[in-house]
């Protein structure tokens, strides 16, 4: 596209360059009312100042029209540009080339990119012996919330961007839910700016990339949102109605599985990728090799009778509807495990999944298990106090069943008489 005298005059200025909207379909020029061949490009995303004249006449023929690119408002300013312009109308005149050849300057070193720092840091955890569920959580994070920094130089990123990025993600929550492209919110918001910081002290600390602050600037100082526990246990006396929703599915393993939640206080993961070879029929127990933490918080899973009863139900029903899957899980479904714990159908659960690992607790401290032994069981960290990293967990074990009766007790006997009975 070149100039012509239909094209729109304008005194570029900022703040009038700042009103002009982008173009909605062509592209469009408009041209400065005071200095010839000077105009800006107004694209659709983007507006570019620009320079446009003829080179000197060769041999009596008209010289060629050439054009100078000046930079994108509002990353350069119009008065810069301006004074740009003007030095090379002065060039012209005295019929010196506009371009002057700028001295060789060497290359910066290759800068560190977020995404090459997050690479290098997730093949560490790796190392580490993170475990699956916690890497998938991570690429997840990466994916949803923090690809558009792939290219960005670590050592480039500002408070102001992490600070721009954490609302980004929480005001996206406002939107309806069908035209939100990724799960976001306040948790969703903190969660990504945890794995960021986590991204920059490895790069800062382990990698000793050059050019980092002293200063995180995801640190945690007045920007992540306060978070809340939720709470959604249920007492012993919610537990009738909890019931008569889960009698009434039609999926009979699904009923057992939601069961074998709430006796257990497993994470739902750990609940739906368990396998017969790692219940110990004899011992009463179930190995979980790799939960949330990966293989180094590996335990054994003290089973009550009322759990027990629960898996034998389960193993006659997979022997019956899936047969092949059922080899392997404990709580089969066509082509392998359950998925999913929410309940879609024509019957609702109000409780499913973590609530019911909530609700574990909850009823736990109902039947006074004390809060180590509850811990344990719940396979949450022991405190650092030294009176409880004394603890030998494996010697527990008997003291461990003792209190998994205790809590299935009570749960059995608030769900009535026919709870331990075959469905």
């Amino acid at each position: 596209m070149t100039e012509s005298a239909a094209t729109p005059r304008l005194l570029l200025t900022d703040a009038a360059i700042a009103r002009l909207p982008f173009a909605q379909d062509k592209p469009r020029i408009l041209r400065d009312s005071k200095i010839p061949g000077f105009h800006l490009w107004v694209g659709k995303k983007t507006k570019t100042f620009r320079y446009q004249y003829e080179l000197p006449s060769e041999a009596g023929r008209r010289g060629r029209t050439q054009i100078e690119i000046l930079g994108e408002h509002p990353h350069v300013e119009a008065d810069e540009v301006r004074a740009k312009v003007l030095e090379y109308q002065a060039r012209r005149a005295r019929k010196q080339p506009i371009r002057v050849p700028q001295a060789r300057v060497a290359p910066e070193p290759e800068q560190l990119t977020f995404e090459g720092a997050w690479t290098l840091y997730r093949a560490a955890i790796v190392k580490e012996g993170r475990s699956e569920r916690t890497l998938a959580d991570y690429d997840d994070k990466f994916e949803r919330h923090l690809a558009g920094w792939r290219d960005r130089p670590i050592a480039g990123l500002t408070r102001e961007d992490v600070t721009k990025e954490h609302a980004t993600i929480t005001e996206r929550a406002r939107k309806p839910r069908a035209k939100q492209k990724y799960a976001s919110g306040k948790y969703a918001a903190n969660g990504a700016m945890r794995l960021a910081r986590a991204v920059w002290n490895f790069a800062k600390n382990e990698l000793e990339t050059p050019g980092l602050p002293e200063l995180n600037p995801f640190r945690s100082g007045k920007l992540f949102h306060k978070e809340k526990p939720r709470k959604t246990g249920m007492a012993p006396e919610d537990l009738p109605g909890w019931w008569k929703q889960v009698v009434a599915l039609d999926n009979p393993i699904r009923r057992e599985m939601h069961l074998f939640t709430l006796l257990s206080g497993l994470r739902k993961t750990d609940v739906l990728t368990a396998q017969w070879t790692n219940v110990n029929w004899s011992k009463g127990s179930l190995r979980l090799p790799s939960p949330k933490g990966g293989e180094e918080k590996a335990f054994e899973l003290p089973l009550s009778k009322p759990m027990l009863d629960c898996l034998k139900r389960a193993q006659e029903l997979g022997q019956t509807f899936y047969p092949d899957e059922n080899k392997i899980w404990v709580f089969p479904t066509e082509g392998g495990h359950i998925a999913e714990v929410k309940e879609n159908g024509r019957v609702k659960v109000s409780h499913v999944g973590h609530a019911l690992r909530h609700s574990f607790r909850t009823i736990a401290g109902a039947a006074g298990i004390d809060r180590l032994r509850t811990k344990i069981l719940m396979n949450h960290a022991l405190d650092d106090d030294v009176t409880d990293s004394y603890a030998n967990v494996p010697a527990l074990f008997s003291s461990l069943m003792e209190a998994q009766e205790k809590i299935s007790s009570l749960v059995m006997a608030s769900l009535g008489k026919t709870s331990s009975q075959t469905w």
